[in-house]
């Protein structure tokens, strides 16, 4: 039963994306797949590109799963004339570097998009970014009451020369490559650290973890049983990397699952959705997931079977 719930899980995730293309098509939407090496740290690269003829800014509703994302907003190149009238105008790359954000949120949050914005994001498992950037949600979430931050005082290694050489082109694959290398150096310099610290042992313990955690048949009195800590201990340092406890992230993942039901399988109950994401019932259900969505699964549901009959409603 957990192994056919995963893959669904898996192959829900796969159409999601192949939803978001369709749906934010609009937006210039596409996504890329990370390295084999960062892929245990890095679920997806997204990338926008917003049309400058659009009459105004377009609202995206997103919500939690657990996941943290590093956000790239580049400046709109600069069109010039040619001298002949007929001729179209050519972009120039703008000197100035991008923005960088940090998002740590785990509430639902909503996002406008203005005609002309370029962005580029990593979206990170739960935990990556700890890895990765050596980012300690815990602290951030417990010290500040803000959830997106300026990443260039996080003091990330190598983050300005990133920046510099991203403005030397505007192509996305380009981009992506470098963000890449940036990324695999910060994963060979923590893991080179850790081991300088006779601490290999505990190198992707969270990461390790996951997959069972995020079964939604899971047990968490099963899952405790079978790690190499104490329950106390594992807590401490999930929390540490990820910002949130084991049964938080589950509550998220089951959610996750649940939206994307109801987004592809409009003719499932509520009953089964429940059963098939966890959840003891169907008001076990409604409570989670009002929770983190703030509307009810029959609202959420009404709501996807709109956008599908009319893409442009948001």
């Amino acid at each position: 039963m957990v192994l056919s719930v995963r893959y669904k899980a898996n192959l829900l995730e796969m159409r999601s994306f192949k939803r978001f293309e369709t749906e934010l098509a609009h937006l210039g939407f596409s996504h890329f797949h990370p390295l084999a090496p960062l892929r245990p740290w890095v679920q997806r690269y997204f990338h926008l590109r917003v049309a400058t003829d659009l009459p105004q800014s377009i609202e995206q509703t997103f919500y939690p799963d657990g996941g943290t994302s590093l956000h790239f907003y580049f400046p709109t190149p600069t069109q010039t004339l040619t001298q002949t009238p007929t001729q179209t105008p050519t972009q120039t790359l703008s000197s100035e570097e991008p923005q960088v954000l940090f998002h740590c949120g785990q509430s639902r949050h909503s996002h406008a998009f203005l005609p002309g914005i370029e962005l580029m994001t990593v979206r990170f498992h739960p935990g990556g970014a700890f890895h990765l950037l050596g980012i300690e949600l815990q602290d951030i979430l417990s010290a500040a009451s803000v959830t997106t931050i300026d990443a260039t005082q996080l003091q990330l290694t190598g983050l300005d020369q990133l920046l510099s050489q991203l403005t030397e082109t505007n192509q996305p694959a380009q981009r992506i490559a470098l963000l890449e290398h940036w990324l695999l150096q910060l994963n060979q310099q923590q893991f080179g650290a850790v081991l300088s610290r006779h601490k290999s042992a505990m190198v992707g313990l969270v990461q390790a973890n996951l997959p069972k955690l995020i079964q939604t048949q899971a047990s968490l009195e099963d899952f405790y049983r079978q790690l190499p800590l104490s329950r106390r201990q594992f807590e401490r340092r999930f929390k540490q990397e990820t910002g949130l406890s084991p049964a938080q992230l589950l509550q998220l993942n089951r959610v996750k699952i649940a939206r994307n039901l109801l987004s592809q399988s409009p003719n499932l109950s509520l009953v089964q959705v429940a059963f098939d994401c966890g959840f003891y019932d169907q008001a076990h259900l409604h409570q989670h997931f009002v929770r983190v969505t703030q509307q009810t699964p029959g609202q959420y549901k009404k709501r996807k079977m709109s956008q599908i009959s009319n893409p442009r409603s948001r």
